[in-house]
């Protein structure tokens, strides 16, 4: 008898079937790609994450709140900058969370790893995808040069926004380039707009676009004067109309120049103006570019300046000396590239810098903030030093070496670049300390939150460590610390009230008794109290300020409640005087000039006057 055999049923397959973008990071060059910019993400959300709001931040914040959301506040100049983006952008986010920095850094945080998608699109557009993009990528986004920016949430307002703007714009413009459309020109100018509304720079982008269509995008062969005689014929229109844009830009920051007064354009000093560039060309800009400067110093509240070696600078030059000298023995057009970087050095960053600060202190051509923004132009133009672009046939002049050996040499290449930057990457965080500004802010919110509705809070300047002085009343704290406060108290802080409990901050962000800074007059030795004529204390030395923030002190004995009049600068103010545990009056001033009389409404009152003063507000014991 036989037996049967019967087949099993087979089990079920599971398949997966990955959305078309996932599915894309099977291939090397994108998953590379997508490396690049985790590493770049992870690095600068350590940045963020030491970092905290630093002087300009605070006056932002303070001018958002003292102001609406109006085309006055958005086309203010602040130390030179016109950025009615940024500002807008300051307004929203200060609405929605004052001196939040978890919320300033998400955005942040955002933007930057919008840039590193938006970088691989342009570099796979101009040259398709293939490995050797990845280095122009790892250039654009590990670049040390761009970290500090980053963390300085004024300076990231400007930079990264910037960055994006360039990134958008080249982009559109090279789909215009290769026909695809007037659209994308259109698309381009709009970008460039963009870049403008948060940086002054942002009128470079138009510049970069010509220089870099013309030089690779348009009649290569035809020779590059040729090629924008050409350009500017063909499309006269749009060029045009970037021309009539930069020129009402122009018009419309030099009306609005007088809003920051005493800020910005300066005459430069020459000597101050050679060494200012020469650290920045010289030694920020070609350290940083190679992954550099591996040592951060002088440290500043924002973090550490450049301060490379000069072993570092040396190997530099050499480094960026053998890149030109290689790119253009064998890359067609490769000269143009480092002409474009040049020039864009020198008229985007060094210019407007010299203009801006040339006339004070050479040093702040170690900050990296301002030559960040040509990252961009280095890296795209290290892709075009280096690779056809896409359809190119004549690339080259020479043969290259073998695959292999270009592999060996552009891996060898990326992996030293990434090493270099992380180093110095995290040689900056190690300059980043918020702690100072966050534990005061944190203890000017506790100290608003408990206090009562009918607290009294005089202006008093923030500590020096906080703002600096050379910023004057901005840095008062009915302007920069009201945010914290509610509604009530926020009104209350910029119109203070004469009082005999008024309090201010202190250094330690603490609320305290007031004193005053300044004039202060006490009766002449052997005498109780101000000699008084009629019920009235003069004091003709008295000088009162037309400043914001300026207040008097009245300190007094009364045998029964009264009210006098101080009459100073063309103003009388009433003050209300009763017995309280310190007998003391403190009152604002707003009236200037010379001479302050003290009027008792009822002459028959028994009054001593025992001290008067009139100054600055500050913390009893400061």
């Amino acid at each position: 008898m036989g037996v049967t055999q019967t087949e099993r049923p087979q089990p079920p397959t599971l398949r997966i079937t990955l959305p078309g973008w996932a599915a894309g990071l099977r291939e090397p060059v994108l998953l590379g790609a997508v490396s690049l910019i985790a590493i770049s993400l992870v690095l600068r959300a350590l940045i963020l994450k030491d970092s905290y709001f630093v002087e300009d931040d605070l006056l932002f914040v303070g001018n958002a709140y003292e102001s609406g959301l109006t085309p006055d506040f958005v086309t203010r100049v602040h130390k030179g900058h016109f950025m009615p983006g940024a500002l807008a952008l300051t307004w929203v986010l200060s609405r929605i969370a004052p001196y939040d920095w978890l919320l300033v850094a998400t955005v942040t945080f955002l933007a930057q790893g919008l840039l590193g998608v938006l970088a691989l699109r342009l570099l796979r557009s101009l040259f398709g995808t293939r490995p050797a993009v990845l280095l122009p990528l790892a250039v654009l986004l590990l670049c040390p040069l761009t970290v500090p920016p980053l963390g300085w949430w004024a300076s990231a307002l400007n930079a990264v926004p910037l960055q994006l703007a360039m990134v958008l714009a080249l982009t559109a413009q090279v789909r215009f380039a290769r026909g695809e459309g007037a659209r994308y020109g259109r698309h381009a100018m709009a970008w460039t707009v963009m870049g403008m509304a948060f940086s002054t720079k942002g009128v470079f982008v138009a510049f970069l676009l010509f220089a870099v269509t013309t030089a690779f995008l348009r009649d290569r062969e035809a020779g590059w004067i040729r090629s924008m005689l050409a350009e500017l014929g063909r499309h006269r229109r749009l060029w045009g109309a970037y021309a009539v844009l930069l020129a009402a830009y122009t018009a419309l920051y030099l009306a609005r120049r007088d809003t920051a007064p005493g800020e910005g354009a300066s005459t430069p000093r020459l000597d101050v103006a050679v060494d200012l560039v020469g650290l920045m060309l010289g030694r920020t800009f070609p350290s940083g570019a190679v992954g550099g400067p591996f040592t951060w110093s002088p440290v500043t509240p924002a973090g550490g300046m450049a301060g490379p070696s000069d072993v570092v600078v040396a190997v530099s030059w050499l480094v960026l000396a053998a890149l030109v000298a290689v790119t253009v023995a064998y890359r067609r057009r490769a000269l143009r590239v480092w002409v474009i970087l040049a020039g864009y050095l020198v008229l985007a960053d060094a210019v407007p810098t010299v203009i801006a600060r040339g006339g004070h202190v050479a040093l702040v051509g170690a900050e990296a903030r301002y030559v960040a923004d040509a990252v961009v132009v280095f890296a795209v133009g290290l892709g075009l030093a280096l690779l056809p672009l896409r359809g190119e046939t004549d690339a080259y002049r020479r043969p290259l070496p073998g695959r292999s050996a270009l592999s060996l040499a552009a891996g060898l290449a990326a992996g030293a670049y990434l090493v270099a930057s992380v180093v110095s990457t995290e040689a900056y965080r190690a300059t980043l300390s918020g702690d100072r500004v966050r534990a005061y802010l944190e203890t000017v919110a506790a100290e608003l939150a408990r206090v009562p509705d009918d607290v009294v809070i005089y202006p008093a300047p923030v500590p020096d460590d906080i703002v600096l002085p050379l910023n004057g009343d901005r840095r008062l704290s009915d302007r920069l610390l009201a945010p914290l406060a509610r509604p009530a108290i926020r009104t209350r802080m910029a119109h203070p009230e004469p009082s005999h409990e008024a309090v201010v901050f202190g250094k330690d962000g603490r609320l305290a008794r007031m004193s005053i800074f300044g004039f202060f007059r006490t009766p002449a030795q052997g005498e109780g109290c101000l000699r008084s004529v009629d019920g009235a204390v003069v004091l003709p030395e008295a000088v009162s300020e037309n400043r914001r923030g300026f207040a008097g002190a009245l300190s007094y004995a009364a045998d029964r409640p009264l009210s006098a009049t101080v009459e100073i600068g063309g103003e009388q103010i009433v003050l209300n005087l009763r017995r309280t545990p310190g007998d003391r009056v403190h009152f604002p001033v707003s009236g200037s000039g010379r001479g302050m009389r003290v009027v008792m409404d009822d002459p028959a009152a028994q009054v001593c006057v025992t001290g008067v003063a009139l100054g600055v507000p500050k913390a009893e014991g400061e």
